[in-house]
């Protein structure tokens, strides 16, 4: 077509020519037509020369693509974009196309989310003639910013694991809403499947106790989790967050929690066979109840004025060395600071509680067969109702001596679904230990003391263990040590044995009710070795036989202290004293459960009440009718008991 009309023009233009006459004629104003007297140029339309109409583009960049044209006129041109996607584009005078907003891949924008975006392309000369081009941008993805999932993995601990309890980056301090949670399984563990990029403190609420399917009602934070290893929520790293007074190192010291046990990854119940961790385990416990019972004792505001704050800045605040929650006197301090609202504190109130809730957290334990659980459970369901009735006044007495005094009994017959055996962590305040040696086969001795020609009486009661140590392998196996009903009976007719608490093997004697209330230790081949000497059951003891004049300066008791302002305290108590006449003008009274009859005084403010572990400098008291003197064996025969006395 285009060949033709350019054979028609030439032909005109000879046609033209020939009929101009003369020669050298000129061209005339209508040489691009006749168009009846004047002339109209023949407009050619751009064309759009982009060699590909699919695009693609990395993410986070604006760039896009170039509108490319041509126009054979050399006509100015303008260029427009239309189409499904369109909005999201901007295009220049010169026909850049950018995106309004760098496009993100994992976050498309395009109608269909498939980041393919579709427009139109328009390109327009000056006479509006134009050519349109559909393309298609397709957003491809920057590997380099890629987010990945990560999570949180980690065990809910409380007395025991929680099952059930939500776990949450907590809104407004709740997983109500959260958008990153879970809940546990039933050995507490969970794990929170979230961003690279998304971090954040964690909270654990409510759930319950598999063991005892209690209600756990716990509010747990963890401020530091990491995602690179397990993390432990539990009331320890609960206390940090509550509490700035403390630390992860000073919270372990307070506690006695070894430095190598770390609060927010060590499991403490994972290895509850090991001693060690038993006694970690142990304590998180104990810290469990303590939050638990005194929530229930009063009414609070919130912060400050909370149950955790109040034992966390008691805790803080404890001077000493003492680090069992158990003692008695960190117990008493805590609650006469504590400031109650609901009731004013008096000092029967205060005797009465600290005394329960002391005694009952000095035998709790953890062990593998969940006696944990059960502590915590007879702590909410029986100790914590006691403890309001004391604070009503309607608390009973007999209740309160079982818990105070005979406080595993107690626990037993309330964990009535308990099949193991608590173990006794006070089962060494009812054990004495004697020391018995020999001079050739002509006597024992006894802590030092000739037990042939010395008037020696060890007393005991019903419940106590009395232990005979040979102070050599030598003193046993040549002079069999035995216990008969009979006095120095070297033939053994009247022996007595398990039937009556008597473990030849172990040289321990269990006192029972079918102990003999006089029994007489003799060697089972060499008479006259303990003639003087017996053990004497009793119900008390009387200060009067009980030879106190040889041991010097204060003694360090075990037992459980029955009368006074710190009644309930159990473990060694020391620096005290049978008698007034040295102890000091500032002191109190002591009464202690394990020996009825016999008084003690504590100089004020020494020592600790409840402490958890004995001093070997201390003279351990014994009821027995002789001590030997300071520096002064006493293993001459016919010796005396001398010493100075307090």
């Amino acid at each position: 077509m285009k060949k033709n009309k350019l054979y028609i023009y030439i032909l005109s233009s000879i046609l033209i020519t020939s009929c101009g006459g003369g020669g050298g004629g000129g061209m005339s104003d209508n040489t691009y037509g006749d168009t009846g007297g004047s002339t109209t140029p023949v407009n050619s339309a751009p064309v759009i020369t982009n060699t590909s109409t699919s695009i693609s583009v990395a993410e986070n960049q604006t760039s896009a693509f170039t509108i490319t044209a041509t126009d054979a006129d050399n006509d100015s041109l303008t260029y427009t974009i239309s189409g499904t996607d369109a909005s999201l584009f901007s295009v220049s005078s010169s026909g850049v196309v950018t995106f309004n907003t760098a496009p993100d891949f994992e976050n498309p924008s395009d109608s269909d989310t498939n980041n393919v975006y579709q427009l139109s392309a328009m390109v327009t000369d000056t006479s509006s003639a134009n050519d349109t081009e559909s393309f298609s941008v397709t957003v491809i993805n920057d590997t380099s910013d890629d987010v990945t999932s990560t999570s949180y993995d980690g065990t809910v601990v409380q007395s025991g694991y929680v099952q059930s309890a939500d776990v949450c980056i907590p809104v407004n301090n709740t997983c109500t809403g959260a958008t990153y949670s879970t809940t546990t399984a039933a050995d507490g563990t969970f794990s929170i499947t979230l961003p690279s990029n998304i971090s954040g403190s964690l909270i654990a609420e409510n759930g319950f106790d598999p063991v005892t399917n209690d209600q756990a009602n716990l509010n747990y934070s963890l401020g530091e989790p990491v995602k690179d290893q397990n993390i432990i929520i539990s009331p320890l790293t609960t206390s940090l967050d509550i509490f700035s007074g403390l630390n992860y190192s000073s919270l372990k010291t307070a506690l006695n929690i070894p430095s190598t046990h770390m609060l927010r990854f060590d499991d403490p119940f994972s290895n509850l066979s090991n001693a060690a961790s038993s006694d970690i385990a142990a304590k998180y416990v104990q810290v469990s109840i303590i939050f638990e019972t005194m929530e229930q004792l009063d009414t609070y505001t919130g912060g400050n004025d909370s149950a955790e704050y109040k034992f966390l800045s008691a805790l803080s605040s404890r001077t000493g060395t003492e680090t069992s929650l158990g003692d008695t006197t960190f117990i008493r301090d805590m609650l006469q600071n504590w400031n109650f609202s609901s009731f004013t504190l008096t000092n029967e109130m205060l005797e009465n509680l600290s005394a329960s809730l002391s005694s009952f957290l000095q035998v709790v334990t953890a062990d593998t067969s969940n006696a944990h659980s059960y502590f915590a459970s007879v702590a909410e369901n029986n100790l914590t109702p006691v403890l309001k009735n004391i604070t009503t006044g309607s608390a009973d007495a007999t209740t309160l001596n079982s818990i105070i005094f005979d406080t595993l009994t107690w626990v037993n017959s309330s964990a009535t679904a308990y099949t193991g055996t608590f173990a006794n962590p006070e089962s060494a305040l009812r054990t004495t230990s004697y020391e018995v040696g020999n001079s050739g086969s002509a006597y024992y001795t006894v802590d030092g003391i000739n037990a042939d020609s010395t008037p020696l009486i060890i007393y005991a009661r019903v419940g106590d263990t009395i232990v005979f140590e040979p102070s050599s392998s030598s003193v046993f196996s040549g002079h069999p040590f035995e216990l008969s009903s009979s006095a120095n009976d070297t033939s053994g007719t009247n022996n007595i044995g398990a039937n009556e608490g008597w473990d030849q093997s172990s040289h321990t004697l269990t006192v029972t009710s079918s102990t003999p209330t006089t029994i007489y230790p003799h060697c089972g081949v060499h008479s006259g070795m303990y003639t003087n000497g017996s053990i004497q059951i009793v119900d008390t003891f009387n200060q009067n036989l009980i030879d106190i004049t040889s041991a010097s300066g204060a003694i360090e008791v075990k037992g459980t202290v029955s009368v006074g302002p710190y009644k309930g305290a159990s473990g060694y108590t020391r620096t005290v004293y049978l008698r007034t006449a040295d102890a000091g003008s500032d002191q109190h009274a002591h009464q202690f459960n394990e020996y009825p009859g016999l008084t003690f005084y504590m100089p004020a403010d020494q020592g600790y009440h409840g402490a958890s572990m004995d001093t070997a400098s201390i003279t351990n008291f014994k009821t027995k009718s002789h001590y030997a003197s300071s520096g002064n064996s006493n293993t001459g025969s016919g010796g005396g008991s001398g010493g100075t006395g307090y």
